[in-house]
């Protein structure tokens, strides 16, 4: 029953791969290999995604669409029928 319970028993974390035992430091280095060039892709990627934003066309963008806004309110207020009511007593 013991021989169940020791470190080299294929339990939990101690399950390794057919292929042999990997040592901590060979995942290490794998992980480190395959982390760095995601780090930079994800970098170039981000830019490259939002591109429009670093050279200004959002900014254009939003320009025209405040100048839009202001178009319409100006030309609704200037439709809009005064309507006062005065009453001098």
């Amino acid at each position: 029953m013991a021989e169940n319970y020791n470190l080299g028993s294929r339990f939990g974390l101690n399950i390794t791969p057919k292929g042999g035992k990997v040592s901590p430091a060979e995942t290490q280095k794998k992980d480190t290999e395959s982390a760095v060039p995601n780090l930079f892709d994800s970098m170039t990627g981000y830019v490259a995604k939002y591109e429009n934003v670093f050279n200004g066309e959002v900014a254009e963008e939003i320009n025209m669409y405040s100048r839009q806004a202001m178009i319409v309110g100006m030309n609704l207020k200037a439709a809009e029928t005064k309507r006062s009511f005065d009453m001098n007593i």
